[in-house]
């Protein structure tokens, strides 16, 4: 396997009002430099507000320098805005109003050659709490021949079982609509991930990797009840080729005094050594 890996934007800097994760507004800037130090390749941007530079010309041209000035590259957006501007269980006129904001970013993405912008159904936007599984499909299929337009990889992270996913991107029958697959949620939900994998590894264009408690909270790698051996073999098994987003949990939200560098740089050289052991 050849991965890129990558760091969730923001880990690498002070935690914004104590969540962890969300836009560094104030600090998004160094953290092409503290990546790159580090050893890292890529950041996975996160979009989680309408005062995001992604979706703005200005903006725009302001991350294209700093990835021409850096070794590290943007593959992928993680578009956190809609879970709680949902593209679902809304009246219509609201629905619409989300999807132009997602067309959006389309658009600023392709200017970027970002080719992957991941929609996270889980949570408050969980598609199986709500059973709108077909609201869902019936709202983003429309925007199909624009992600064929722009070459854009919509990516899907959902809670839903593995046979009730893999059917749901087989009713899209896009290329242009995959699986973000989450070891953490994974975990957390229960299932089994040497099945999962198995069975949607067809679809899955872009792999988070955290550490999670089963029906728990995110905690640090390797501390959870993730059976990581088991995880990159599964990844093995596929021939899985494509980025690993580190998206750990925050050391200095856990009343640890680390910086969070070093919590990145020991996340890096994790992942690391279990790649180097396939």
């Amino acid at each position: 396997m050849r991965n890129k890996i990558g760091i969730m934007q923001g880990r690498l800097s002070n935690p914004v009002n104590n969540e962890i994760q969300a836009f560094p507004t104030k600090e998004w800037r160094d953290e092409f430099a503290k990546a790159e130090k580090i050893g890292y390749e890529l950041l996975e941007w996160v979009f989680d507000s309408l005062d995001n530079p992604i979706i703005s010309d200005k903006g725009t041209l302001e991350i294209k320098k700093y990835i021409k000035n850096s070794k590290i590259d943007i593959h992928s957006v993680c578009a956190d805005y809609f879970m709680k501007n949902l593209l679902f269980d809304l009246p219509k006129n609201e629905i619409e109003k989300n999807l132009k904001v997602l067309i959006k970013l389309i658009h600023h993405c392709s200017k970027l050659g970002i080719k992957i912008i991941e929609l996270p159904f889980v949570d408050s936007s969980s598609l199986l709490k709500k059973n709108k599984v077909n609201e869902i499909l019936k709202n983003l299929k429309p925007i199909i021949p624009l992600l064929e337009e722009n070459n854009i990889i919509l990516t899907l992270e959902t809670d839903l079982p593995p046979d009730q996913f893999y059917d749901l991107l087989n009713k899209f029958n896009s290329p242009y609509i995959k699986a973000n697959y989450d070891i953490g949620n994974s975990i957390s939900n229960g299932f089994d991930p040497e099945l999962e994998i198995s069975i949607l590894k067809d679809h899955i264009f872009n792999v988070h990797i955290k550490d999670r408690i089963f029906h728990g909270n995110t905690v640090t790698l390797g501390t959870g009840d993730v059976d990581f051996d088991v995880f990159f073999a599964s990844l093995a098994k596929i021939n899985y080729e494509g980025d690993l987003i580190i998206q750990g949990a925050r050391e200095d939200l856990e009343g640890k005094k680390i910086n969070p560098e070093k919590t990145c740089s020991k996340y890096l050289t994790f992942v690391k050594k279990y790649l180097s052991n396939l």
